[in-house]
């Protein structure tokens, strides 16, 4: 059974960015898409006529929202959906584990630290499946995807799912490690590491192996990054087309996002994967025949 592609929509700038690509997305993947606005009633006590006239807003809204859908893609399957309470929440725990899950933001100045600040952060945090969050900026021109690499089970998830992403955009691949501690600075280091760090080369080596087991004609390429990780990362996909980060799991069941992840949604400049979950097998072997087509 393939994804289905849950889209958060409010009718701003960031919204229809996200709008823009999932559709575009969910068309080349021959998936569902699902718009959703919530309603948040603030408890019940809004009052009878406040209700009712934030509901009819809402279905204004999606009827308008599928219109801009039909006009991207006028073949996409498209259903809408109200959901009431808190946004976040209502829209982390509307999908499925497989599904896909996707959201616009607006740039925010790079915060540290574990408050959750940013609504893109807080749904992020609660979903169970993948989230794409979106920036509302320029996309167009963009290349390679970037996946962030820390020798985690998380990380695996984002290697694999990378490697499709680079396949299906025809892109490279670039595995980005930045090792625990690393202090901050304006340089980073490539290619080859072994004389630096036998642990990094071999997890970056591991990552690219895997990657190729995925999708055997993508470039691979790697970086190790002696800075700040969140850092590392958004440089490093300053001009890509997606970064992709992994969820680390425990006895099976997913975490929150990590502090990385958390830091790179704040000062986000590129759209964002974070991955759960490993690929299923209709994924691979849909990206094997594209790969030998």
């Amino acid at each position: 059974m393939s994804a289905t592609y849950y889209i958060g929509v409010d009718g701003s700038g960031p919204s229809r960015a996200a709008l823009r690509w999932g559709v575009r997305r969910a068309a080349e993947r021959n998936a569902d898409v699902v718009l959703v606005n919530t309603v948040d009633d603030e408890w019940g006590l809004v009052g009878r006529d406040a209700a009712a006239d934030a509901e009819r807003q809402a279905k204004d809204l999606l009827i308008e929202e599928s219109a801009r859908v039909t006009a991207l893609h006028s073949g996409v399957t498209l259903t809408t959906r109200i959901v009431h309470g808190g946004t976040a929440w209502a829209l982390a725990t509307l999908p499925s584990p497989e599904d896909l899950l996707i959201v616009g933001t607006h740039k925010t100045g790079f915060l540290r630290g574990r408050v959750l600040g940013s609504r893109s952060v807080q749904i992020a945090s609660a979903a169970r499946c993948s989230v794409a969050i979106v920036p509302d900026t320029t996309l167009d021109s963009r290349h390679d995807v970037v996946v962030g690499v820390d020798g985690t089970d998380g990380a695996l998830s984002a290697v694999r799912l990378g490697a499709q992403e680079a396949a299906r955009l025809d892109q490279d691949l670039l595995l980005v490690y930045a090792p625990p501690g690393s202090p901050r600075s304006e340089s980073s280091r490539s290619d080859p590491v072994e004389d630096r760090s036998p642990q990094a080369a071999r997890m970056l080596q591991d990552a690219a192996t895997e990657a190729a087991t995925m999708a055997s004609r993508i470039t691979v390429r790697r970086r190790v990054a002696h800075r700040d990780p969140a850092e590392a990362l958004l440089d490093a996909s300053f001009d890509a087309a997606l970064l992709i980060l992994g969820v680390s799991t425990r006895h099976g069941e997913n975490t929150l996002i990590g502090s990385v992840t958390h830091d790179v949604l704040m000062n986000i400049n590129v759209p964002v994967l974070i991955a759960r979950g490993l690929p299923t097998t209709s994924d691979t072997t849909s990206l094997a025949s594209s790969a030998s087509a």
